[in-house]
């Protein structure tokens, strides 16, 4: 009983528990059931939702459709039109290129045209400039024929002159000589032309002459300082002779002489005046001092054979042909200084000697010993037989044994040949920019530098301070001054001095037959008195008789 009881007891609690589990499971399904139900509840309205936003989204999209629609027949009509304008833009393309060929073809035309109406232009200015051209060549040749014509009647009239003066017809000569002179100047001839020149010295009253009284060979000249016209000259007899030219109606007529010194056991080379004194140099010695009146003091000097005096500074440099010796008045001679080559040429130049031997080699002496005399390259070519500086001017000019003479500038450069002489040159002097030698061949050559036509185009003074030129371009149109020919005087004997006058113009001339001439070196000058001097002008049958019918007339006075 006690195990059916508990049995029972176990059932009923089994079936408390199955029925507890029933409850529970029973509460849980419906519990669940009310979740799902709640769930499709949502479905169904998110369902609903959806139905009436895909209602909504329908007729949007039907009214999008719609308006696509329209859009399209829009698209449509746009795109006919598009095609419409597309081929009509095609018909205006095609036209535009037509067109823009025609245009082109149009432009290739024109600037084929431009092209040939610039050829025809340049091809008429080519023409117009050769026209020009041959206009200013013919013009040119016209001036160059005129000048040349000139020029060569004015070497006419100078040779014209001198025949009319020795026929004894003085007035139309000095006309003439005028005239020549007028023509040179103003053609840029050569007025020193030896024809121009000797008619205007004839002129002028011509070339005045003195003898010295012994007939020695006049082998040195020199001026006085701070006087017109007045020269002292000496001789290889001993002469000294103080010369002084004198005037009469306003022109040169005479030379008058006060002979200081006539002593024919000196042999005079050279004379030189220094302060008060003049100092005449004898070959073999002595030195003789002497004043206006002529007193004569004497220097004894060593043997030698004396043939210069330079004046450098206070002191006087003797030269020999082996040695040099110094004197200062009041202390006598110094010792020699001797040379170490025989010297040929000897000249003072800034203050220093320039010392030239006979071997053709050269040296300069700075100082007053034989330490000071230092040897240099030659300047020139050849044996220098005479030399001759200018400070002035700075132009050392020195002459050759061929007879050549070299102006040289303050940098030793040669700026020119002259080919003077046929024989030695002798003696040089310069009267400002005029060169003057005279030489063994008897004859003067006068050298106007300003009239000489140099390679560089510069004139004499500007040569004189170049360093270095270089080969001048000329204007082939210029008409360039007439080419240099010196003046040529032949004298009697060989001309041995030449000195100028304090004056500028004037030159003292003494040759071996023992006469002194002094003429005026300067044309212009001499033109201008003969110009006072003219009383008329040529007449028109004077004119046409010598200067002839091409050149028109002109009055000179």
């Amino acid at each position: 009983m006690k195990g059916y009881t508990k049995y029972i007891i176990s059932a009923a609690a089994l079936a408390l528990v199955v029925g507890g589990a029933a409850a529970v499971a029973y509460q849980m399904g419906k519990q669940q059931s009310v979740g799902e139900v709640a769930e499709l509840n949502d479905e169904v309205e998110r369902l609903r939702a959806g139905e009436r936003d895909a209602a909504v989204v329908k007729r949007v999209s039907q009214q999008m459709e719609d308006i696509a629609y329209q859009q399209k027949s829009i698209s449509d009509q746009q795109r006919d039109r598009a095609e419409e304008q597309s081929l009509l833009a095609m018909q205006n393309a095609t036209r535009a290129e037509m067109e823009s060929r025609a245009a082109h073809e149009a432009e290739n035309k024109a600037t084929a045209a431009a092209k040939e109406a610039e050829q025809e232009r340049a091809n008429a200015e080519r023409q117009q400039q050769i026209a020009v051209e041959q206009r200013d060549e013919a013009t040119h040749a016209k001036n160059v024929a005129d000048t040349l014509n000139l020029r060569t009647q004015a070497r006419i009239l100078g040779v014209t002159s001198q025949v009319q003066r020795e026929a004894g017809n003085g007035e139309v000569a000095d006309l003439l000589a005028y005239t020549s002179w007028y023509f040179m100047k103003n053609n840029r001839g050569n007025q020193y032309f030896s024809d121009t020149f000797k008619a205007l010295t004839q002129a002028t009253n011509g070339v005045l002459r003195h003898r010295m009284r012994q007939n020695g060979a006049v082998n040195a000249l020199a001026k006085m300082p701070g006087r017109k016209l007045q020269c002292v000259a000496v001789t290889n007899y001993g002469e000294v002779e103080l010369l002084t030219a004198s005037f009469g109606s306003g022109q040169r007529n005479s030379i008058t002489s006060r002979t200081l010194l006539q002593n024919n056991t000196y042999d005079f080379r050279d004379v030189v005046v220094q302060g008060n004194w003049i100092y005449a140099l004898s070959h073999k010695g002595p030195l003789c001092k002497l004043d206006e009146q002529g007193t004569l003091s004497t220097i004894p000097l060593p043997e030698d054979e004396y043939f210069r005096i330079l004046p450098i500074g206070e002191k006087l440099l003797l030269a020999g042909r082996k040695s040099l010796v110094w004197y200062i008045n009041g202390s006598g001679a110094s010792l020699p200084i001797p040379l170490p080559k025989t010297l040929s040429a000897i000249v003072e130049r800034e203050g220093k000697a320039c010392l030239f031997y006979a071997d053709g080699s050269y040296a300069e002496m700075k100082g007053s010993s034989a330490n000071d005399i230092e040897g240099k390259t030659p300047l020139v070519k050849g044996v220098v037989t005479a030399a001759y500086y200018d400070k002035a001017t700075q132009c050392l000019s020195v002459a050759v044994k061929d007879g050549n003479v070299y102006p040289i500038n303050k940098y030793n450069r040669v700026v020119e040949t002259l080919a003077a002489h046929r024989a030695i040159c002798k003696d040089i002097t310069m009267l400002g920019s005029t060169i003057v030698t005279g030489g063994y061949d008897k004859s003067i050559y006068i050298w106007h530098m300003d009239n000489m036509l140099f390679e560089s185009g510069l004139s004499f003074s500007q040569e004189m301070n170049a360093k270095s030129v270089t080969k001048a371009q000329r204007n082939s149109k210029e008409i360039p001054t007439e080419w240099l020919v010196p003046v040529n005087y032949t004298y009697d004997g060989w001309v041995l001095a030449v000195c100028g006058d304090v004056d500028g113009k004037d030159l003292w001339i003494g040759t071996s037959a023992g006469s002194v001439m002094l003429m005026n070196s300067s044309a212009d000058d001499m033109a201008q008195q003969l110009h006072k001097k003219l009383n008329r002008n040529l007449t028109e049958t004077e004119w046409v008789r010598y200067v002839g019918m091409s050149i028109p007339y002109m009055k000179l006075k």
